[in-house]
């Protein structure tokens, strides 16, 4: 026999205005206005074909029916919460699907990787790196680390990282007759160029960096030019010329001396890293437990980040 389809939105704010005695109480409760718990109730009652609450000057008053109904409804939604909490229990050790920005999974979550597999040995993680946008719809994805606003409709985004870049070089660089000591030395050395933001229109550029350190007469268009920014800090490392680095994701290869910043001059890239992922997925146990590492990896960095630009 087919199960009848009840209106389940109706008969929790039945249920919350039971409880409470009060619609004013149970929209706190759900996040919605007293208007709509009311309306809910009265769809519920239009459905049932019966009143359920008496409603009185103070207040309301369940009926004989609203009570029996109260009765075996209040054990159904425990029942059904504690399936939900263990399905997102079981969930926790399941495989994670992550896709990740390239920069980011290269330069910093991989990495790190051991330390969440030591806290989380359940839980696997199953990275894939892309720059496009995510159907969640549609792709068998449940979170994505993306560079940008924060501003995608429908997601829930939780800002990870806000980056800024300045120049680097090897410390080569800085030493011999040709040694690079002002702005004006870049002329000297080849630029490295990263195109990865070029959408941005306002991203910093070499052209944009040079301008605002006063300095003309040099040809900010020349020199190599990378897709990816973890590929033009291995060409300074290396020696190549000098790159306009992401500082946050360099941190690793600055606190070890294998690049430094010969200059203070640091400006924002204007975009920061996030966690995406649809607002349903927000209690996902596997999902919790990336969110909350990721943003306890974040604020470990951002100290010891600190303590670097303190020491140089």
């Amino acid at each position: 026999m087919a199960r009848r389809m009840y209106p389940l939105n109706a008969l929790r704010a039945f249920e919350a205005s039971a409880r409470h005695l009060s619609f004013v109480r149970a929209a706190d409760e759900l996040s919605v206005s007293a208007a709509a718990v009311s309306q809910q109730v009265k769809r519920l009652e239009d459905f049932l074909g019966l009143p359920l609450f008496r409603r009185l000057t103070a207040g309301l008053l369940l009926t004989e029916s609203g009570q029996l109904l109260l009765a075996d409804l209040g054990e159904v939604f425990l029942r059904l919460d504690k399936a939900m909490e263990r399905v997102l229990e079981s969930d926790s050790r399941g495989a994670l699907n992550l896709t990740v920005a390239p920069t980011f999974a290269a330069m910093w979550l991989i990495p790190r990787l051991q330390k969440f597999y030591t806290l989380h040995p359940d839980t696997d993680i199953r990275i894939s790196t892309s720059l496009g946008l995510v159907d969640f719809q549609r792709d068998d994805y449940h979170a994505a680390i993306r560079l940008g606003h924060g501003n995608w409709y429908g997601l829930e985004s939780i800002k990870l990282i806000d980056e800024t870049v300045t120049p680097m070089c090897s410390p080569r660089m800085l030493e011999g007759p040709n040694a690079l000591k002002t702005p004006e030395d870049i002329a000297k050395l080849v630029l490295l160029h990263n195109h990865s933001v070029d959408y941005d229109p306002d991203a910093p550029t070499w052209q944009s960096w040079l301008e605002q350190a006063g300095v003309t007469g040099i040809d900010a268009s020349r020199g190599t030019h990378f897709s990816l920014p973890d590929h033009g800090l291995q060409a300074s490392m290396d020696g190549a010329g000098i790159v306009l680095g992401w500082r946050y994701m360099s941190k690793e290869h600055l606190a070890a001396g294998r690049v430094v910043e010969p200059f203070d001059l640091t400006v924002p890239l204007g975009q920061s890293f996030y966690l995406v992922y649809p607002e349903a997925h927000t209690h996902r146990g596997n999902i919790e437990l990336l969110r909350e590492w990721l943003l306890r990896e974040v604020r470990e960095d951002k100290k010891e980040l600190n303590t670097l630009s303190a020491t140089t």
